[in-house]
């Protein structure tokens, strides 16, 4: 698997979830590269966040993507 923030190279690895899925083993993806991690609490947020992501989008009718930074000149 590729990684998706630095396109290294992902390995499986056993990440330890006491809190949010019950399991204490869960397995998931860690790059060798950046350290990014993928698992299935992770990728769940991350599908949510992009959901949220278009419906703001679809109800302000824009992207939803933070402005771009306005130049204030001085006096």
């Amino acid at each position: 698997m590729e990684c998706p923030r630095c396109q290294g190279t992902m390995i499986v690895d056993h990440f330890v979830d006491m809190a949010t899925s019950g399991e204490i083993w869960m397995p998931g993806w860690r790059c060798m590269m950046c350290g990014e991690i993928i698992d299935p609490i992770i990728e769940s947020h991350r599908q949510q966040q992009e959901v949220h992501r278009e419906i703001v989008g679809a109800i302000s009718g824009s992207s939803a993507r933070p402005p771009a930074p306005v130049a204030v000149k001085s006096r």
